[in-house]
């Protein structure tokens, strides 16, 4: 018994106690009754705090679990956001050590359109202006002036007031260059095959006959939209230029199917200020328009695209003014302007007289370095009598490539030079110094040399002008394409009198070996 006590004590004895209480404060007319609901209610109240206890201990966990999701959802997305800032950081450190140790035009726009390619996804190319390639001009050191003895002052004895400024026109503002044609140099992988070699020229402007009223021009269906971003750059506006949505823009050039997306250019120039070139970018084919902070990434890569480049010319310019001072002082200018010509002993011989103009070329050649031909390998374009004058030389100390020689461009001799096809360089010039006509050095080249002296030496059929060489002897700045010019013409001569002189020793020993004309009678 006393263990059925101890339950109901433990079990129903508080609640009980309770409903025994709250029925005789109440005094209810049905007092079993009001205990029975009181129970009840005790039950129900019960069960209501155990459920409740229940969903709040489930409420608390979901909210936890939230908490500690959200918690790693933040921290995931924190640890994302530094990874990608680290990644945006490393990016710019080898951008900026590529473009500070770049020695080419090449390893520049590589370095950008990478770059671009790892930021933003798009589609880059580089596009460079017809702009005429210049040379930086040589710094020159100011001469220390020379010391004077202090002027006197006003009022004292021997002054003189200074004469009052003169007064005249201010020079005419300096006019920049108008590009009216581009040419892709370079592209990401993806756009090489598609884009490069490929030229965009300016639509023509009105003519005479329209008059000072006609409207600008406008861009026709796929003249490209590159030349108004120049135009605007050029005139102050947005160093951006931007076309959202490329396939409503008709003007837009498209060299392969149109498609969605956008285009941008950022035009970047040299030391003058010229629009020497263009970065492009495109998302064609992602139908997404460029952000405003990826449009202020491409601004800041066309500002340090210039000043990569200035810096790279500046470079090679002081390589040109170091040859040049090198090869003036070895084959300069008589007082009548002339370069100088051998100064043959009277009477000598026609052979020694060209032995001796092959020297004075030779000689000035013969100490240039492969550090003298910088300047002259990244050019572009060279004049077409240089050109001639190099397919020569190379003719004869290359002969093996002579056939190849008179079709070959200058980017395919460039090309040549680069894996070693060609005799280049310190190389090249030390042949020049030792060539030997005489012993028969040369030998399977002379037809394509003496081809390209014919070249150079030839005027056109109208008249317009001189021999091709006279434009090398003109242009101070090609100086070392005169020179060799100069070796060419003169090796060319030599050989020339060496076959005539072995033919006739050639004809005197047949002639010798022949049998008298009475014996060949009988």
């Amino acid at each position: 018994m006393s263990l059925d006590a101890d339950y109901l004590k433990a079990s129903v004895g508080t609640v009980l106690a309770q409903g025994i209480a709250e029925t005789v404060a109440e005094q209810p007319d049905d007092p079993v009754g009001f205990l029975a609901q009181f129970l009840l209610k005790s039950v129900s109240d019960e069960k209501a705090e155990k459920e409740l206890t229940v969903a709040k201990a489930a409420d608390a966990k979901v909210t936890a679990e939230k908490a500690a999701a959200a918690k790693a959802a933040a921290e995931k997305a924190a640890d994302t956001e530094a990874a990608k800032t680290m990644q945006v950081e490393k990016e710019d450190k080898r951008l900026a050590n590529l473009l500070e140790s770049a020695t080419s035009s090449d390893e520049v726009f590589t370095a950008v359109l990478t770059y671009v390619r790892a930021r933003t996804g798009a589609s880059g190319y580089v596009m460079l202006t017809d702009l005429p390639e210049k040379i930086i001009p040589k710094k020159v050191e100011p001469a220390p002036a020379a010391e004077e003895p202090p002027a006197p002052a006003e009022g004292e004895e021997g002054y003189e007031a200074p004469p009052p400024p003169e007064e005249g026109e201010p020079p005419e503002p300096r006019v920049p260059f108008k590009p009216m044609a581009i040419e892709y140099v370079a592209a990401t992988s993806s756009d090489e095959k598609v884009v490069i070699g490929k030229t965009l020229a300016r639509p023509p402007a009105p003519s005479e006959e329209d008059g000072d009223d006609a409207p600008p021009p406008v861009l026709g269906v796929g003249e490209g939209v590159t030349f108004t971003g120049i135009d605007d750059y050029m005139g102050g506006a947005a160093k951006v230029f931007h076309v959202p949505d490329v396939v409503s823009n008709r003007s837009v050039k498209f060299w392969f199917m149109p498609r969605l997306g956008a285009y941008a250019c950022a035009p970047f120039v040299d030391y003058e200020g010229d629009v020497c070139g263009v970065l492009g970018f495109d998302t064609i084919g992602l139908d997404t328009p460029f952000t405003p902070e990826q449009l202020a990434l491409m601004e800041s890569l066309g500002e340090r695209t210039s000043e990569a480049m200035m810096r790279i010319e500046e470079g090679l310019s002081e390589y040109h003014h170091a040859m040049m001072d090198t090869l003036t002082a070895a084959y300069p200018k008589g007082e009548d302007g002339a370069y100088p010509a051998f100064a043959a002993e009277e009477g000598a011989e026609p052979m020694d007289v060209a032995v001796g103009a092959l020297g004075l070329p030779a000689a000035a050649l013969a100490p240039l370095t492969d550090a003298d031909l910088k300047f002259l390998e990244t050019r572009r374009t060279i004049p077409p009598a240089y050109l001639m004058a190099i397919k020569g030389v190379l003719a004869l100390t290359s002969p093996s490539m002579a056939p190849e020689l008179p079709e070959a461009t200058w980017d395919g001799l460039k090309e040549a030079f680069s894996v070693g096809q060609l005799t280049w360089g310190t190389k090249l010039f030390a042949a020049l110094g030792s060539f030997d006509v005489m012993c028969g050095a040369g030998d399977g080249g002379w037809e394509v040399a003496t081809a390209m002296v014919a070249a150079l030496e030839t005027a056109p059929e109208d008249g317009e002008g001189g021999p091709p060489k006279d434009a090398l002897a003109a242009d101070a700045s090609l100086l070392l394409g005169k020179v060799l010019c100069d070796w060419l013409v003169a090796a060319c001569k030599l050989y020339g009198l060496k076959a005539e002189k072995e033919a006739a020793e050639a004809a005197a020993a047949a002639a010798e070996a022949a049998p008298p004309e009475e014996e060949a009678q009988e």
